[in-house]
């Protein structure tokens, strides 16, 4: 080491002027080393598509990627009405098909899932398809059925079912099949969930709530049609950069306010393209439309989620299990799920946790899962977010929003809240005492807080929608 040359050095870096680079200088660097250091450390959607795909064994990763996006499209299903007014705002498109998202029992579609089959942003892009059909209903069961071929050669491929009820997930691929008991209710404890938590069906709830919302009319499939459009950047309310955030496209039915596609782009390219078609509300679901069974010469192979459903009451009686219940949730949910577990890994591995509570409220298809879990790993801290932090870290410490819980079992501490989620749904956390509190779902940040505020221990607590 030549220390005059260091001390001459020195002296010269500090004789320097920094030149003016503007207020945002430095908050638009740390975007753009943020997004590239994101995309260089976590493979982007259209490359995990393809490695699911690549797993054959009953390709249940991508069956819940491509329901996870039926999930976003089926967001902004309505009921078949009279032609709206002509001149609306992109709001009222939303609110008008959210309204009418809540309103049905059972839901059936067919959906067709483009996605990029070559390397990311490669040109020319080229595209593989996937093609299901879904069944749902509104306590959160559902089977979804992968297709080949078309008209006369149209065969399955893949079948996926999960019963709420029984939290048994079963799926097949014609050969095998395979049977989880105990399938967890929510996130932080699965991960790309087909029934909305992953959620392109979350992010238009951001995109609605974003205020940053652009309105263009169309024409699909030869009928009038709504586009709504919105950045990933706008959702969280981030300053302008050079960043190349992806671009949601939502189109919307003018006659019928059903969702004709649902489109995220980057840099032009399209990641995913959903199309629906085919929708049908509240018609009866076929006998048994949840369940899978072995036929002849099928290997049957079972596991164990490690949940298991237990009444209310139950659960104060489960060994280290405090049951926190909130006092409210968002107007239109009621309870629908009630889980516990000895031990749970989070979906994403970031979360090692043991007595594990959860409830699972829904209202019409949305979800919202509360839990609460004893941790003792001394690397995770109030900081991790344990739904998306595996997913994309540094978009996760963006777009939170932190707030004091004011009220409840969690008083005094601070929750993070990330709304303009890239990959699962809404969602905020809080750690008070070596116990983590998630609350994810369909809601608003005020509304994630709200309930936040009301847990207590029950049986003195008693939730009930907003009024």
């Amino acid at each position: 080491m030549d220390e005059t040359r260091d001390t001459e050095l020195g002296r010269r870096l500090e004789a320097l002027i920094e030149p003016d680079h503007g207020s945002d200088y430095w908050r638009d660097v740390r975007l753009q080393v943020a997004e590239a250091s994101a995309e260089a450390g976590r493979p982007g959607f259209g490359t995990r598509l393809r490695a699911a795909l690549a797993r054959r064994p009953l390709r249940l990763a991508l069956a819940a990627v491509a329901l996870a996006a039926v999930a976003a499209a089926a967001l902004l299903v309505g009921l078949p009405r009279t032609l709206g007014p002509q001149t609306v705002s992109a709001t009222e498109v939303l609110e008008r098909a959210f309204a009418a998202y809540s309103s049905g029992r059972t839901w059936q579609a067919d959906v067709v899932m483009k996605y990029p089959a070559n390397e990311m942003l490669e040109t020319p892009a080229r595209y593989g398809f996937d093609r299901y059909r879904v069944l749902r209903d509104t306590g959160g069961s559902y089977r979804a059925t992968a297709y080949e071929g078309s008209g006369a050669d149209r065969h399955a491929t893949d079948v996926i079912t999960y019963d709420a009820v029984t939290g048994v997930l079963r799926s097949s691929d014609g050969r095998k099949l395979l049977v989880e008991q105990g399938h967890p209710l929510g996130p932080p404890d699965t991960w790309l969930d087909p029934l909305g938590h992953v959620d392109l069906g979350a992010t238009l709830r951001a995109v609605a709530a974003s205020g940053e919302l652009r309105l263009a009319e169309a024409v699909t499939d030869g009928r009038p049609a709504w586009t709504v459009t919105c950045t990933k950047g706008e959702m969280a309310g981030l300053p302008p950069s050079n960043v190349s955030w992806p671009v949601y496209t939502i189109t919307v039915d003018k006659q019928t306010w059903m969702p004709v596609r649902f489109q995220e782009a980057k840099a032009g390219t399209v990641i995913v393209d959903v199309n629906v078609r085919n929708v049908r509300i509240d018609e009866p679901l076929p006998e048994h439309a949840f369940t899978l069974r072995a036929v002849p010469g099928m290997t049957v192979k079972r596991v164990d989620g490690g949940f298991r459903r237990v009444a209310l009451d139950e659960a104060a009686t489960v060994p280290g299990v405090t049951p926190l219940v909130p006092g409210f949730v968002p107007d239109g949910y009621k309870l629908t799920s009630v889980a516990v577990a000895a031990r749970s890994l989070s979906d994403n591995g970031m979360v090692m946790a043991r007595h594990v509570f959860a409830l699972q409220y829904t209202a019409g298809f949305d979800a919202l899962t509360v839990s609460t879990r004893t941790i003792h790993d001394e690397y995770y801290t109030a900081d991790h977010d344990p739904v998306d932090e595996a997913a994309n870290p540094t978009w996760s410490k963006l777009a939170r929003k932190e707030a004091t819980i004011a009220a409840g079992a969690f008083a005094g501490v601070t929750a993070k809240i990330l709304v303009a989620t890239p990959w699962s749904t809404p969602h905020l956390w809080a750690v008070k005492d070596g116990v983590l509190l998630t609350i994810a779902g369909g809601a608003t940040a005020k509304e994630l807080l709200s309930v936040a505020e009301s847990l207590q221990v029950y049986p003195t607590a008693s939730a009930s929608p907003a009024e």
